[in-house]
């Protein structure tokens, strides 16, 4: 029989929005079929398995959805065997139930295995009657399903503080909790690993659910493990998310097994709340309360009674959304007198109160928070209120595809009078092992072996280091300190920012540089003006080969570029007229520091996300070399000057304002000549060294063809 999953269970499994695969329905990609009761979509999941590969969880999660494979039974001597027994088990309860009500929603089934796995746990750890899922011989499916829903009630009640009312009945029918209960019983859930049913459990939740109407989504398993590891030494006392979700930090606490530990999970949404504590009772964690709070959740006035109650605090709260409740937000420093604040604002000063005097604090937030004006009173009550101890900026594909934002990790302790005289550790990860679609990012050994695209191991290792020393042995482009409360430059206090790229030593060591300049300094927009010359290519170059020098023309760093010969109709954006003797300065993405002299006696065109700059003239000579303008704009001396000034989600750029407020030394002639002199011998000699690798590449590629031709030679010629 062919198997069907929902629109949900498409989606999650080829790392799209249930809205692409809505589009890919209309242009024919993936075509679904309509469910004949409700008219929703279905798809067939060999569809789905040939349009794009599972990955190896995903086929596990999901091969016995096309195969009536038997779990194995008895008892489980390995891990890796009780692991993929476990599963199956689960992915053999979801097909039960899709193929007996076909209605159900995918939500909806993890509700019913919820219920049963819990129960299933309860009897193999003895605290109930080890024969409840034996079938006798002579006990009709009524009775045998009756049994089973009676034992779920005395449980629930026993265990009332875990479910919630509507949680305390299961929900499905007789003939389906016949089937459900037979393949419960093939398996102990006691066997191998105590962390196997957990790990489990976890690959249900994240196949299940999506991001939600309070804005939840799933913090990156590499990213609950980096925070929880950042304080990984103050783990003690109460410990607590005040949005919890499914629970995954509090969980990973769990894992570390630490004694005299208690979790609290707060949550605004039942379901989440009561899958959190699940979550935690089959992690076996050993003492843990999880509780819905209504009517704005930790926020409201529920989540006042808990006010310096905790030890320590972790949590990724949702800040894509404003919360507007008048007589709630006067209770908030950073709510006080407005109609409405960003929740993730809310959070991170509810999270401060939240904390015992000395308590720590791990949160992740909108990077907005540390650097626009509009957030400053937040950054006050961040330094009024706590030590900045880290922050880590993560890339822009970490909460992706639920949640395009630029993000960082905060470390936080509390304190009612903070030092100013401290180090607070900056980093940056590039990478965190997730793709920009939310599958796994992996990259290959020379055995083959997978591992994570992740650079928080890293960091957290050299983390540790430096809050055990209070030292960094050594400082890099993506791992600095900085007294960012307390720093002696003006502008620091004046702004107040305390993000990454404002830190950052490349501004730093910008500032200094400009200060004991000894020549005269003036902006670029005094020496420089701007060649706007906009065209749209199909309309007014029509049918036209022009010359085209587009981003990925002008290679990054070096100033190398090419001038293209390309159709004018196949560019859709504007491109602006360059001439001879002009710099192009790419604004989006400066980072990469893409900028190129133009030394091409053909005009051309850009693209519009390069600034055209014409060196103005003083009587018949420019007041600067161009080509000696354009190294300049390339160097780290510019770079740190215009660092803390990009933004952007996704595309990060530099304004046109603030790229001609550059400051530029101004030598006099003579001293051009010799500085460009001088590039001009280090340019030669960095070519001739280029030239020479590639000559050596083209020789090692000559010689293994040789030797592969022996190879071949030595099969047909005689001895």
């Amino acid at each position: 029989m062919a198997a069907y999953i929902s629109l949900t269970e498409a989606a999650s499994l080829l790392g799209v929005t249930k809205e692409t695969l809505r589009n890919w329905d209309k242009s024919g990609k993936l075509k679904p079929v309509r469910n004949s009761t409700n008219n929703y979509r279905m798809y067939l999941l060999k569809d789905v398995q040939d349009l794009n590969p599972l990955t190896i969880d995903q086929q596990m999660l999901f091969e016995s959805a096309t195969s009536e494979d038997q779990i194995t039974t008895g008892e489980v001597n390995s891990k890796d065997e009780t692991e993929k027994g476990i599963r199956k088990l689960l992915v053999k309860l979801h097909k039960i139930l899709r193929d007996t009500d076909a209605n159900s929603s995918i939500v909806e089934r993890f509700d019913e295995v919820t219920k049963l796995l819990f129960l299933k746990l309860l009897v193999d750890q003895a605290r109930h009657d080890s024969t409840l899922f034996d079938r006798k011989s002579n006990e009709s499916q009524s009775d045998y399903a009756t049994k089973i829903r009676k034992a779920f009630c005395t449980s629930t009640d026993v265990n009332s503080n875990l479910f919630p009312e509507k949680f305390r009945e299961l929900r499905v029918s007789d003939s389906a909790l016949d089937s459900l209960g037979s393949a419960l019983n093939e398996i102990s859930l006691a066997a191998g690993s105590r962390d196997v049913k957990g790990y489990a459990y976890e690959e249900m939740i994240r196949n299940t659910f999506d991001k939600g109407d309070h804005q939840q989504f799933f913090t990156p398993q590499s990213v609950v493990e980096f925070m929880v590891g950042l304080v990984e030494g103050h783990l003690s006392g109460v410990i607590a998310d005040p949005a919890c979700g499914t629970g995954g930090f509090l969980v990973e606490v769990a894992k570390r097994q630490r004694d005299n530990v208690k979790l609290i999970g707060l949550e605004i949404d039942e379901r989440l709340a009561w899958v959190s504590g699940i979550n935690l009772f089959v992690h076996n964690a050993p003492t843990f309360q999880t509780l819905c709070l209504a009517n704005g959740g930790t926020l409201g006035s529920a989540g006042r009674q808990f006010i310096e109650q905790f030890d320590v605090v972790l949590t990724n709260p949702p800040f894509g959304s404003d919360f507007s409740d008048k007589e709630e937000l006067d209770a908030f420093i950073l709510g006080r007198g407005k109609t409405s604040r960003r929740r993730g604002i809310l959070f991170l000063e509810r999270s401060l109160a939240l904390l015992r005097e000395g308590g720590w604090l791990a949160i992740v937030i909108d990077e907005g928070v540390l650097s626009l004006p509009s957030a400053s009173d937040v950054r006050d009550v961040i330094l009024t209120q706590a030590e900045l101890c880290a922050v880590i900026s993560l890339p822009e594909t970490a909460f992706m595809p639920y949640a395009n934002v630029n993000t960082s990790i905060l470390l936080l302790r509390k304190r009612h009078a903070p030092s100013t005289n401290y180090l607070t550790f900056y980093a940056r990860a590039e990478n965190v092992g997730r793709k920009a679609n939310g599958e796994p990012d992996l990259t290959y050994d020379e055995a083959g072996m997978p591992s994570l695209n992740n650079d928080l191991p890293e960091i957290l290792a050299v983390w540790r280091q430096f809050e055990r020393t209070g030292v960094l042995e050594r400082q890099t482009e993506n791992l600095f300190v900085a007294n960012s409360s307390g720093n002696n430059l003006s502008v620091v206090r004046a702004e107040n920012r305390l993000d990454f790229r404002f830190h950052h030593p490349a501004r730093v060591a910008a500032e200094a540089a400009v200060a004991r300049c000894e020549f005269p300094l003036v902006q670029l927009g005094d020496i420089c003006g701007v060649r706007n010359e906009s065209y749209v290519p199909s309309v007014d170059l029509a049918d036209q080969i022009i010359p085209y020098t587009g981003l990925a023309h002008i290679e990054s760093y070096v100033g190398f570029a090419h001038q293209v010969r390309t159709p004018a109709n196949s560019l859709s954006s504007a491109v602006k007229r360059y001439c001879r003797g002009d710099i192009l300065f790419a604004k989006m993405r400066p980072g990469l520091r893409k900028v190129t002299y133009v030394d091409w006696h053909t005009s051309g065109y850009t693209s519009a996300e390069c600034i055209v700059l014409t060196v103005r003239e003083n009587g018949n000579a420019a007041i600067i070399d161009p080509l000696l303008l354009s190294i300049l704009l390339r160097s780290d001396f510019v770079f740190g000057q215009i660092i803390h000034l990009i933004a952007g989600i996704g595309r990060p750029r530099i304004t046109l304002k603030d790229i001609l407020h550059i400051k530029i030394p101004l030598p006099p002639k003579n001293r051009q000549i010799e500085i460009l002199d001088a590039f001009s011998n280090a340019k030669s000699h960095y070519e001739r060294t280029r030239n020479e690798a590639r000559q050596l590449e083209t020789t090692a590629a000559h010689l293994e063809l040789q030797a592969i031709n022996s190879v071949a030679n030595a099969f047909v010629t005689k001895g």
